[in-house]
């Protein structure tokens, strides 16, 4: 390289990264083509004279993410690191919250279900300023199922984390239009079911949900209890369990594979089909916590998330993880 054009490149690598000047203004200074001042610029990287260090803030999972996403085939992968004295709760919340906003725009319909996770969400989208700034047109928030049912035990705590208050809540804080399923999202008579599942109130929601832009729903586990707490039959549960169902999303019982557990349990649950759901564009699965781990794996390899929100610890399970289920296993 000629003395020259080293001096040429020196000028321009200064100009642009420690000046911050733009091509066209160096190009303008320089009474060059703003093309010269790209070609020069790719020359100085390719040859060594530059060299770009990113200092990453701590407990940062850039890496993670983007390896989730390439071994799962997702379309983001979104993991929690919270800071010290910070729940996890907390910041899956945050991080919820956030991704709505982003994804969020007219003429769109966001699907969730109940739960206390989906609480913390739209308490931060209360609180979140971006909102005050935004103004959506033709947006709908729809449950994915029928309503939780309100036990004489239930606190208000409780009682928020309903997927009826929910839509209320968040319908409100963003201003948009919601609808309701005024029944309970399972049933004891298949028969009932059936017929309810016939009516024009619940055929509605639920025509308008499966066909959301946007479904955001929590991962259960079959070996957390929590199935039995929600108010399924033991006796249903431990059947599900003994077929091999390992996770649930909007009270579909699913296996290590992802694959939907055959059972008459289906039949007896008011909710957005397990065929349905998985034909929405934008499938948000938000889970974390060992427990639900298991559970979170099999609906990543069943291609029922295309979107994961979780913690640290999961994300590094899954990281080791096998895809694809052994048959051995």
């Amino acid at each position: 390289m000629k003395i020259k054009d080293e001096r040429f490149m020196m000028k321009v690598v200064k100009m642009y990264y420690k000046n911050g000047m733009s091509m066209v203004d160096i190009g303008k200074k320089l009474n060059v083509s703003r093309m010269t001042i790209a070609r020069t610029l790719e020359r100085a990287r390719n040859e060594g004279y530059i060299q770009i260090q990113i200092n990453y803030p701590e407990n940062n999972v850039t890496n993670e993410e983007e390896m989730l996403e390439e071994k799962f085939g997702l379309r983001e992968a979104i993991v929690a690191y919270p800071r010290e004295g910070q729940e996890t709760l907390d910041e899956i919340g945050f991080l919820t919250a956030d991704f709505i906003i982003r994804m969020l725009d007219n003429h769109m319909v966001l699907a969730i279900t109940s739960g206390f996770t989906l609480q913390k969400v739209a308490q931060y989208l209360r609180n979140d300023m971006r909102l005050r700034m935004k103004k959506f047109y033709d947006v709908k928030i729809v449950p994915m199922s029928g309503a939780n049912m309100l036990s004489n035990t239930a606190d208000d705590q409780q009682r928020l984390a309903y997927s009826n208050y929910l839509i209320d809540m968040m319908a409100d804080i963003l201003n948009v239009s919601s609808y309701q399923i005024m029944v309970p999202f399972f049933l004891t008579d298949r028969q009932v079911c059936k017929k309810i599942m016939e009516e024009d109130s619940v055929i509605k929601p639920l025509k308008i949900a499966s066909n959301a832009d946007v479904a955001v729903f929590g991962i259960g586990s079959t070996n957390s209890g929590a199935m039995a707490m929600n108010g399924y039959p033991e006796e249903m549960c431990n059947r599900l369990k003994e077929k091999g169902g390992i996770g649930e999303v909007i009270s579909h019982v699913y296996d290590k594979n992802g694959c939907l557990v055959k059972d008459t349990f289906d039949e007896h649950i008011i909710a957005v089909s397990f065929e349905d759901l998985k034909k929405i564009p934008i499938r948000v699965g938000v889970a974390y916590g060992k427990e639900k781990q298991e559970a979170i794996l099999g609906a990543l390899r069943g291609g029922i998330v295309n979107v994961l929100i979780t913690d640290i610890e999961v994300a590094e399970y899954l990281l080791k993880a096998d895809p694809l289920a052994p048959e051995s296993e």
